[in-house]
């Protein structure tokens, strides 16, 4: 018999590499294509960032319990790959932003008593998961925004914007309908 791992050690890994497999799909996929078509903006923000979609979806799951995974991956990636040079606090402003900003929303929907928890059978989960994905979007954007607006052309700002935005948006509806074809493709496999 083997032993059985923590809770908290298997969710932590489930989220990091959910998180990194679909961050690295982004950057070797997504970018890529981006760059053909919205050139400007595809440096700084992608038109679906998947990873979004495991920043609200584990969040959603385990609320407090996801931002220790989500913040280490986020810190991980964002300093191999985005780290500006100069103001560490900036950089740090961009990490905190992205990897807190669903559990944010969930503390401001909890306070507006919006009840979009797993228990409250009168609403589409799915709905309730793509608007936490847009609000959160919008701290995700500031926080970012903050930490590089500086570092791009002012013409650019409103661009950047918008793309984050969507972005996020179309990562937590593309990593919903992913997660909901692998539970049919589950089912369809138990039923034969």
């Amino acid at each position: 018999m083997h032993p059985q791992l923590p809770d908290g050690l298997v969710r932590t890994i489930l989220i990091c590499s959910v998180y990194l497999l679909l961050f690295l799909t982004v950057r070797q996929i997504i970018y890529p294509l981006q760059q053909m078509i919205a050139p400007d903006a595809a440096q700084y923000a992608a038109l679906i960032f998947l990873p979004h979609g495991v920043r609200v979806i584990a969040t959603w799951l385990y609320r407090e319990k996801a931002i220790v995974p989500l913040l280490l991956t986020h810190l991980i990636l964002y300093r191999l790959f985005y780290w500006q040079g100069g103001d560490a606090a900036l950089n740090i402003v961009a990490v905190l932003s992205g990897s807190l900003c669903v559990f944010i929303t969930m503390q401001l929907f909890s306070f507006s008593r919006i009840d979009i928890s797993l228990s409250n059978i009168t609403i589409s989960h799915w709905r309730s998961l793509v608007f936490l994905g847009f609000i959160s979007s919008v701290f995700n954007t500031a926080g970012n925004m903050l930490a590089m607006g500086e570092t791009m052309g002012s013409e650019l700002h409103l661009r950047v914007i918008t793309t984050f935005i969507i972005g996020d948006t179309l990562g937590t509806l593309a990593c919903l309908f992913i997660l909901m074809l692998g539970f049919r493709l589950r089912r369809l496999a138990k039923a034969d």
